[in-house]
């Protein structure tokens, strides 16, 4: 019995022939809408639309007024009184066209042309040979329908609308049609690539053994974290651990970006976020990594925060822990705004183990720079321990681009290896700025520069000895003509009252030194950065320390009512931050006054060399009575 198939009722079978042409209609629809397809002829078809356009668009905004219009009547007469050139008789359009033989005011303004309306939408041929003896020459066109001008135009107008339809459509298309970056879990990092962060690593070593063997957590009746939020300040290397995570235990990684999920259109985000989690269900066991978190997960209900990231927000905390199931998906987040994120992100079951990266310790940067370090050929002379003291508040991106500026220096010098004058260099290149060549500076002014610079140093090294001295310099470099480079030699957590006192006095001093030894009326915008840092700190002193006698012990965040303290307040912190900042000038000026012979003599010597690295300029102090309590030989004072 023949098994051979039915057509359905209704249908007639296709014939042999007709089903070949069937599928090669079908075969050359499938190669013009395939979007990776050899042959894309969209974007031909676009060039074609847009360059019409833009002959319709210069058409009209250079073509020629209107034609005045008048009464048939009235240009009836004007050829009967020989005024009239030409007349064209518009039989299809009903229009007749007359070119004058002088300019005239008609309808308020000088033309040399008029038209008229048929009265009959024809003219009769007594009237044509009227208007011919007259003097006038007379000819009739006909016209079948649109003009090639008008055509041209409706054509220009009809491709505008098709290329904004089109780029409205596709733009739609492409933003709710997203493939999410999937790493293999083959090419990823491993702990032992990810150096600090010793806290942070242990924090993630359960997700590592859930995922290597969920069996064991099943059993003891543990469920894994399902999310990890990475906090931490920017280049601490939060992303490079999710990395990490995703290759110790042998998965791959999605990532995407906070910014990936907000669109103009609505129903954009929460759609690509449904995508996002259909893809790590069908990777599972896998991680889910969502860098700048910030930008999704930020708190609901601001005034400048849209419906539409709402909406994102809670479709993704539906797809965390909602009725469809995501067994084997850790969810990981990085965000340095912390403060920003919504109280229901953090909730058990969502993102409910908070991971700080901070930033690195003595020991941390040292293991980071020896990493870096495999891929870079470094001099003997290259003391990294050395260099972990002297970095003292970098995070890993800062030591790996320090790295990389020292290896670039070295190709500029032709050198073989990464000496330590090159890290140096790259040093000062990163924190100062690079070396203005060009800049001429004139003498009195390199003499001011000095002045203000030994003022810094003096100064710095008598009220703050906290903070050690790395080099002072007058070159011009980045945005500053010169700069007093200063240095915590530790990792310090706390600050004392005294410490951020020093810390004023030495920012303050450089125009402290403008008043003493050139006058009130020669002081210079040098002391302009200065004022900003000194303003920053004596804020926080007087804001957020509660140093301050007159404020009290007070937090104006927490007394903050949207956003801002109230009135009173606020002007209590101003007069409390001028009052500190005024006390600590006075006294830097009293110190530059005291040691005067000293300031004089770092500037002179900065005048005569451009450059003073710290053992140089603690020898000059030291010889004109300063009391210098900075270890000479300290890791952060040799340059």
């Amino acid at each position: 019995m023949s098994s051979t198939p039915r057509p359905p009722l209704g249908t007639a079978p296709e014939s042999p022939a007709r089903e070949r042409r069937n599928w090669r209609t079908r075969a050359r629809l499938d190669l013009l809408t395939r979007s990776g397809g050899p042959v894309r002829y969209w974007p031909v078809a676009l060039v074609v639309a847009l360059v019409l356009g833009g002959i319709g668009v210069w058409r009209m905004l250079h073509a020629r007024p209107a034609t005045p219009l008048v009464a048939y009547s009235e240009l009836a007469r004007a050829i009967a009184a020989g005024q009239v050139r030409e007349v064209v008789v518009d039989g299809g359009g009903g229009r007749v066209l007359a070119t004058l033989k002088a300019r005239q005011l008609v309808a308020g303004r000088v033309t040399d042309s008029v038209a008229a309306t048929l009265p009959a939408r024809s003219v009769s041929t007594d009237v044509l040979e009227r208007w011919s003896a007259s003097g006038a020459r007379v000819r009739v066109a006909e016209s079948d329908g649109l003009s090639a001008e008008g055509a041209l135009q409706l054509l220009s107008f009809v491709a505008l609308i098709g290329v904004v339809g089109f780029v409205a459509v596709r733009q739609r298309g492409g933003a709710t049609r997203r493939r999410f970056t999937a790493t293999p879990a083959g090419r990823q990092l491993r702990l032992a690539d990810v150096g600090g962060a010793q806290e942070a690593r242990a924090d993630v070593q359960d997700v590592i053994a859930y995922l290597r063997d969920p069996a064991r957590f099943r059993d003891m009746g543990a469920k894994c974290p399902k999310g990890l939020l990475l906090v931490g300040p920017p280049g601490t290397g939060k992303t490079l651990l999710a990395r990490a995570v995703a290759g110790e235990a042998g998965v791959p990684v999605i990532q995407a970006a906070g910014s990936d999920f907000n669109e103009m259109y609505v129903g954009v985000g929460s759609k690509r976020v449904r995508q996002l989690a259909k893809q790590a269900r069908e990777q599972a066991p896998c991680i889910v990594f969502i860098d700048e978190f910030d930008s999704l997960g930020g708190r609901r209900g601001r005034p400048n925060r849209s419906g539409e990231e709402e909406v994102t927000l809670n479709q993704l905390l539906v797809e965390m822990d909602g009725m469809q199931g995501s067994e084997g998906v850790i969810w990981m987040a990085a965000t340095n705004r912390e403060d920003m994120l919504d109280p229901a992100v953090r909730r058990p079951g969502r993102f409910d183990r908070v991971v700080e990266v901070g930033l690195p310790t003595a020991a941390d940067r040292l293991e980071i720079l020896r990493i870096h370090a495999r891929t870079s050929k470094l001099g003997p002379d290259v003391d990294l321990e050395r260099l972990s003291r002297l970095t003292v508040g970098h995070s890993g991106a800062e030591l790996a681009n320090l790295l990389n500026e020292a290896a670039i220096c070295a190709v500029h010098d032709d050198s073989p290896v990464v000496t330590q004058a090159h890290i140096e260099q790259a040093r000062d290149k990163i924190l100062l700025g690079r070396v203005r060549a060009g800049v001429v500076v004139r003498d009195e002014e390199r003499r001011l520069i000095a002045i203000h610079e030994a003022g810094h140093a003096v100064v710095g090294l008598v009220a703050c000895p906290e903070d050690t001295l790395h080099k002072v310099t007058i070159e011009p470099r980045g945005r500053t003509m010169g700069a007093a480079h200063f240095a915590p030699d530790t990792d310090r957590h706390l600050h004392t009252r005294r410490y951020l006192l020093g810390m004023l006095a030495k920012a303050l001093a450089g125009r402290a030194a403008e008043l003493v030894f050139v006058g009130p009326d020669d002081i210079t915008s040098g002391a302009g950065g200065d004022l900003v840092q000194a303003t920053g700190v004596a804020r926080r002193m007087v804001a957020d320390f509660g140093m301050s006698d007159d404020v009290g012990l007070v937090s104006a965040e927490a007394m903050a009512a949207n956003g801002q303290p109230s009135g009173a307040l606020a002007g209590q912190i101003d007069t409390a931050v001028r009052a500190l900042i005024r006390a600590q000038a006075d006294r830097a000026e009293a110190l530059v006054r005291e040691h005067r012979a000293a300031v004089e003599a770092v500037a002179d010597a900065l005048v005569a060399r451009d450059v003073l690295d710290a053992d140089e300029v603690i020898a000059i102090a030291a010889a004109h009575g300063v009391t210098v309590r900075q270890a000479r030989s300290g890791a952060a004072v040799a340059a």
